[in-house]
């Protein structure tokens, strides 16, 4: 009896989108009910694709920038900053280095979302460690950092 194809694919497992992705819900998840619980009800995990981009560039980002980082449309990421924006952890200046373009970066309050979800993030890692032991843990971020890495090594 020949083995069909999706039997092939039941037998080969997860492939590497799907071990990366649920480590990352499992994150996301964590960060998101942990800003929760704190009173940021008004963060979801979609808008970490903007604060994120931000907290690694304090003098903010434009729009299509942001966008670009999230492989997102500008005007999905227009519709996440609008929303930061209205609720205080993001705002609009000028950019300097062109008078006619606007950059977005976090505010005092955006800094304290980011830096609870850095916290809840590292609660996670310690919940890993405790599963894996440091090394695993240790070895599976170097070995991410390389890989990303290697990506950048590309552009």
């Amino acid at each position: 009896m020949p083995v069909m194809a999706e039997e092939k694919i039941a037998a080969e497992g997860l492939l590497v989108g799907a071990l990366l992705r649920i480590p990352y819900t499992i994150v996301t998840e964590a960060v998101e009910q942990g800003l929760n619980m704190l009173g940021y009800k008004d963060v979801r995990a979609a808008h970490f694709s903007v604060l994120q981009p931000l907290a690694e560039r304090p003098e903010g980002m434009r729009t299509t920038d942001l966008a670009t980082w999230a492989q997102i449309t500008k005007p999905s990421i227009i519709y996440l900053v609008d929303h930061l924006e209205a609720h205080t952890y993001v705002e609009r200046i000028a950019d300097p280095r062109d008078g006619r373009a606007q950059r977005v970066r976090l505010t005092a309050q955006g800094w304290n979302v980011v830096r609870a979800a850095r916290e809840i993030s590292r609660q996670v890692e310690a919940d890993w460690q405790a599963r894996l032991g440091m090394e695993q843990l240790q070895q599976l971020k170097q070995i991410l950092r390389e890989l990303i890495a290697s990506f950048n090594a590309d552009k």
